[in-house]
């Protein structure tokens, strides 16, 4: 190939980079799927701070039979949720849902407690999160619920690997040239046709498979943070 259909390739490699990217960003394709809408749930007292304000509301459905309720505090610069059991754990699992303003799920969080008191561990809120529900998950032996987020199916997490790894592969491939034209420019018709050049691009393809592979392999199925905090003093009415 001439040193013309070299630059060209580069070129489209550069183009299918940003096309790769841009699909990966539009797609969203690893975003995480809820089985729950948003369901307002009753307010109980509302009291406000010197700097921020706090909301205590009655836990529904089948949580309420063992998170009676539940303060959302919000303050200028943090959000965190305390839940209040209606009786001691040895062990308890539930998951606390975030809702943006608009009432879209930004984030689950898995919250596991053993030999619990009254009251939660401190949850920490995203600063995004307007409204909260909390759903129970396990208690002590009891397994209540567990639908609450949609694992990804292995194919959604293959095409996104597939499309990573060759997002990957045009990059390596278009910013090697590049190098090659700005810093090897007196000899880079010479590199172009010499072994060492189809070697680089063979290692490249590795790298781009070793990304696939790793990606498909080793991805979380479950965006799911389990958090731990400390003890929450808090007075509920």
């Amino acid at each position: 190939m001439t040193i013309t259909v070299w630059r060209a390739l580069c070129v489209v490699s550069a183009a299918l980079f940003v096309a790769g990217m841009f699909i990966l960003l539009v797609a969203r394709l690893l975003k995480n799927k809820y089985y729950h809408v948003y369901t307002a749930d009753e307010t109980i007292n509302k009291s406000k701070m010197t700097n921020g304000k706090n909301t205590v509301y009655f836990a529904s459905g089948e949580t309420k039979n063992y998170i009676s309720k539940y303060a959302v505090c919000k303050t200028e610069f943090d959000r965190y949720l305390v839940c209040k059991f209606v009786k001691k754990f040895s062990y308890l699992r539930y998951f606390v849902l975030e809702y943006s303003a608009r009432g879209r799920c930004i984030g689950v969080q898995q919250i596991d407690e053993y030999d619990t008191g009254i009251n939660s561990k401190i949850i920490t809120l995203r600063r995004r999160c307007a409204s909260v529900n909390v759903v129970v998950g396990t208690v002590e032996d009891n397994e209540i619920n567990t639908d609450v987020i949609r694992p990804f199916s292995m194919k959604r997490i293959r095409l996104y690997a597939l499309i990573k790894s060759f997002t990957f592969f045009a990059f390596m491939f278009a910013v090697r040239h590049i190098l090659l034209e700005v810093l090897c420019k007196d000899v880079v018709g010479l590199y172009l046709f010499d072994m060492l050049n189809y070697i680089s691009i063979g290692v490249s393809f590795v790298f781009a498979l070793l990304s696939y592979a790793v990606t498909a392999l080793c991805f979380r199925r479950k965006n799911v943070k389990a958090l731990s905090g400390g003890s929450a003093e808090y007075e509920f009415v």
